[in-house]
């Protein structure tokens, strides 16, 4: 038996030779001792948590396969329910190298056997491609795709891919591809070492105690398989050697916040600080040489020999978080691709329904229904044309007949009111240019030192955004911008840089939140990431007193606050900042119509900064118009899952294995129930269904704050199991362990807000999941089915921006520019209305450029043969294709169509090859060739750009005719005439 600190469990395990076993007690030590493990250990590391479901056991059970077969030293951290499971051998393996032949038929076979799913483009594991020569594969114990190319039975490339881009990004020369799963044999964890003959492993397990409850717990679920775990788990507490775990003088906890109390303690004994402030602890305890300082971030503190260790757990009362190196695709399906059946509207002649491409005379044409048997055929070269019709879901747009004036009439109408909007738009942008406000300084050396101190690596979206602030901040024009970024994507963090700028300035910060809930967490995230600095930070909650809130008012007043933090109370009359410099609103569409009239008096000149998941349409296309500005985190953090989203029936057995499920892997409950009157009936309900060692505890917005704050901590420090609650946690609650929602009542909430509440779990680095419950016994409104699909197709996070449009969708699109824009928007659909009114506002900027149609009329048309490009993927390759507008671009999409779907067939290289004309034509002011025999061109200029000198040089030494007056007549290839007609030359001098 062997005691330790659990701060200095990593470090006791890094200096272990050889092949090493260790047993946890909890999933959170595992992370904590990989976290610090990593950054010292020479050897090989793996963390088994609970298994998650059939997928990740086997991509586990892979992991733990390979390093013990092939490493000589490691260390493998392991929960107890992963030692308790089956394992499994490797049975067929298919290896794969550059030059090998391989058979497609028969690995897809084998594919399919094994659970594998066909799917046009990989998205998610367990799934694979056929493209022609390509095969992709999404493998359970990869962290990413791979791409097999052959030429002929030869395997000629391999790549990983990303599955967001669907672009190669890293070359391999060969590789292992394990896809059967073993279903028949399986092993305990012994019979499965023995069998691989490993001999020579260290083992140890930790509290003893603890691990015999939890074994307690695992029998329970399963009953029939009792005696094997009680003798797996009993010939473990004979091999292991057992180690007793203690945490750092807790009682003492409030001792080492007190800074006074750690330099009297280092009178008597050596104390080491472990913090990444290591900078701000030198001045600190600058003159104390018995206190050592070291830039490392640990989780907690230990005694060290003779020596205190404390960390920021100590010291401050936070604990750290590590970020993972492993980072995981998301994808969210786009809301504007087309496919066949949608509505979509052609600028020229209005909405119609898109049926699929049609090919007439070895060419590519989108076929379009309008009114009666009328259809309309786009070639694909004018996709720019058209885009995909946005309004009010359900609602069928008004469909006109082709050659008929009814949409040409009806468009010269509303474009009249588009003009005059655009004219309100140029005022608003004119007024808030002239509006004159204070320029920040320059950032500080104090400013740099705050920003290293940030534990998480920055993601370059979040990176852009902070220094967009920084620009607005530090010009002479008032901010007005919002970060829009989906829940734990860094926008506090922006937030934080943005206060410390200006209060390191000797202004004021007002921060508004919409909830008294999110208010207390922004208070409490502030004062730890501000506690080494001179900065006073202030919450105004209706949980002060009077007096204290009296007292609070005075100090904003005389400067007495740097930072004040609250909901709308601070917009009342009785609150006079002595120099307010920012002010930050966080989730702007919870605020009433009241509180932002409030707000628009006291924001005349102060910069503000908007932070949102999921705006509200008006608030995003006043962004997008550029009334306002806007910064979109898209990227996730490291590690981070999708949420998985599930409907369930409502039935009590559902909802008592959903919970159990989570908690039996240490994980906590969020039950979603929306009315205060019925909370006591349905806190008894769950209570009667669940075991009585399952913690409940009930929270809504009528309890009086400080009960609401206890309920909070204790549900933060794990005390509660399920917190059945109001949608009052819908900001603000950020519980890294709490990994399972379950909402009720549905029907009664907006989509932003369901995407709002899931967006509570899913936090840390765990499989999180959102249970919907469908009521059988109510009838849903049209509008709730559509919200149901419209949440279905949220497969990733990240996804906020693009909800905001899809909840425009369903509430539609009238109210978001107002009543006069209504007819707008219903006649041209959202994105065409958006195109036109931009339009405008460049041509009353006098920046507009008209984009005009070349036409190129040459005998060999190129088009994506059907067998290449399948489907709606095929409409997307043809809309990026004509959008390409320079040469470079044109290579980058042809690079990318080679990656993903094999060697370029003639029809596409011609394709591109004549959009490599058109590009060419336009940047020469070209606006029609047509070939009118074999290398017989006839070419047409736009007279305001022609080069005549050049043309009559051409024509004196016969390298072109004249046609007529307006167009010249050329005899080789088009691209010769390009190359004359470019050449510039040098007159001698």
């Amino acid at each position: 038996m062997k005691d330790l600190y659990r701060g200095s469990v990593p470090f006791f395990l890094s200096k272990l030779n050889g092949k090493v076993i260790y047993l946890c007690s909890s999933n959170k030590n595992i992370n904590d001792y990989y976290n610090t493990i990593i950054d010292f250990y020479d050897g090989e590391i793996l963390k088994l948590e609970d298994i998650e479901d059939e997928n990740d056991d086997y991509k586990k059970k892979y992991k733990f396969l390979d390093i013990i077969e092939n490493k000589k030293k490691y260390i493998v951290l392991m929960s107890l329910s992963f030692f308790l499971s089956k394992f499994f051998f490797e049975e067929e393996l298919f290896s794969l190298k550059i030059g090998k032949k391989i058979n497609f038929k028969l690995l897809e076979y084998k594919l399919r056997e094994n659970g594998f799913i066909k799917n046009y483009l990989v998205e998610k594991p367990l799934e694979y491609s056929i493209r022609g020569d390509i095969l992709d594969l999404y493998l359970l114990n990869k962290d990413n795709p791979i791409r097999i190319e052959c030429f002929g039975e030869e395997i000629d490339r391999l790549t990983y891919f990303d599955v967001n881009t669907q672009k190669s990004i890293l070359n391999i020369e060969n590789i292992d591809v394990y896809i059967s799963k073993n279903k028949d044999k399986k092993y305990n964890f012994f019979e499965f070492l023995d069998k691989k003959n490993q001999r020579d492993i260290n083992f140890y397990l930790e509290n003893v105690e603890i691990l015999n409850y939890k074994l307690e717990s695992y029998i329970l679920k399963d009953r029939l398989e009792e005696n094997k775990y009680r003798n797996i788990y009993t010939r473990c507490l004979k091999n292991f050697h057992h180690i007793t775990t203690n945490r750092l003088d807790i009682d003492n906890q409030k001792e080492y916040n007190d800074i006074r109390k750690i330099k009297d303690l280092s009178e008597n004994k050596k104390i080491i600080i472990l913090s990444k402030e290591k900078k701000i602890y030198d001045k600190i305890f600058e003159n104390y040489k018995n206190i050592e300082t070291r830039n490392y971030p640990h989780f907690e503190g230990f005694y060290y020999k003779d020596a205190l260790v404390l960390t920021d757990r100590e010291i401050k009362g936070i604990s750290v978080k590590k970020e993972d190196k492993v980072k995981e695709s998301i994808k969210y399906n786009n809301i504007n691709q087309i496919k066949e059946n949608d509505f979509i509207i052609h600028e020229n002649y209005g909405v119609g329904k898109y049926l699929g491409i049609e090919i007439i005379d070895g060419k590519d044409y989108l076929m379009i229904q309008y009114a009666g048997e009328d259809k309309l055929f786009v070639p694909v070269e004018n996709l720019n044309k058209i885009e995909k019709y946005v309004s009010e879901l359900g609602k069928i747009p008004e469909i006109y007949n082709l050659g008929r004036r009814g949409f040409k009439r009806r468009k010269l109408k509303l474009e009249e009111e588009i003009k005059k909007f655009a004219k309100e738009i140029l005022n608003i942008q004119a007024k808030r240019e002239t509006t004159k406000g204070y320029s920040f300084s320059k950032d500080t050396v104090w400013q740099e030192e705050f920003e290293e101190l940030f534990p998480y690596t920055e993601t370059k979206d979040q990176l852009e955004a902070i220094d967009m602030v920084k620009k607005d901040m530090e010009s002479s024009f008032v901010m007005d911008r919002i970060i829009c970024g989906d829940v734990g994507f860094g926008k506090t963090e922006v937030a934080m840089r943005a206060t410390f700028k200006c209060v390191t300035d000797n202004k004021q910060v007002l921060i508004l939140t919409p909830t008294t809930v999110l208010a207390e967490q922004h208070y409490e995230r502030f004062k730890n990431r501000f506690y080494n600095y001179p900065i006073n930070i202030a919450l105004m909650s209706r949980g002060k007193s009077k007096k204290e809130q009296s007292e609070i008012l005075k100090k904003i007043y005389i400067k007495g606050i740097d930072v004040i933090i609250g909901t709308h109370r601070l917009l009342s009359k009785d609150v006079r900042f002595n120099d307010l410099g920012l002010i930050i609103v966080d989730e702007e569409q919870k605020f009433g119509v009241k509180s932002k009239e409030k707000l628009k008096k006291i924001k005349e000149n102060v910069d503000i900064l908007t932070l949102t998941a999921t705006p509200i349409p008006r608030t995003l296309n006043l962004s997008l118009l550029g009334i306002r500005d806007i910064s979109i985190i898209k990227t996730p953090p490291v590690n981070r899952k999708p949420v998985k989203n599930m409907f369930i029936d409502k039935n009590k057995k559902n909802i008592k294995e959903i919970i159990l499920k989570e908690v039996s892997r240490e994980g906590q409950v969020f039950y979603v129930y929306n009315s205060v009157e019925k909370m006591d009936y349905k806190l008894n309900e769950l209570k009667n269904i669940l075991p009585d060692f399952i913690k409940i505890k009930s929270l809504h917005g009528q309890m009086p704050p400080d009960q609401i704050k206890n309920i909070i901590h204790n549900f933060e420090n794990g005390e509660i199991d399920v917190l059945l609650t109001t949608t009052i946690i819908e900001n603000g609650i950020d519980i890294e362990n709490a990994n399972t929602i379950i909402i009720e009542g549905i029907e009664k909430l907006g989509l932003s807000q369901i995407y709002q509440l899931r967006g509570r779990v899913g936090r840390g680095s765990r499989q999180a999941y959102c249970y919907l419950i469908n009521d059988l016994e109510k009838k849903y409104t049209k509008k709730t089915m559509l919200r149901k699909e419209s949440i279905e197709k949220i497969t990733g996070i990240g996804g906020g921006f693009e909800l905001s449009l899809e909840d425009m969708n369903i509430r539609g699109a009238g109210e978001i520019l107002g009543e006069k824009q209504h007819g707008a928007i219903e006649s041209f659909g959202f994105n065409l209305y958006l195109k036109l009114l931009n339009e405008e506002i460049s041509k009353l900027k006098e920046n507009y450029e008209e984009n005009q149609d070349i036409k190129i009329d040459i005998k060999q048309t190129g088009f994506i043969p059907k067998e290449y490009i399948e489907g709606y993927e095929k409409i997307n390759i043809y809309k990026r294709i004509s959008e390409i507008k320079s040469l470079k671009e044109s290579g980058e999409v042809l690079k990318e169509i080679r990656d993903r779907f094999g060697k370029i067939p003639a029809p596409v290289s011609i394709l591109f090859k004549n959009i490599n004309i058109k590009v060419k034509a336009k940047k020469l002011g070209i606006k029609e060739i047509k070939e009118e025999k074999k290398n017989v061109y006839i070419i047409k200029f736009d007279n305001l750009k022609i080069n005549f000198d050049k043309i009559l040089t051409m024509i004196r030494e016969n390298k072109c005719e004249l046609n007529n007056n307006e167009s010249i007549k050329f005899y080789k290839y088009i691209e010769e005439f390009f190359n004359e007609y470019e050449e510039v030359k040098i007159e001698r001098i």
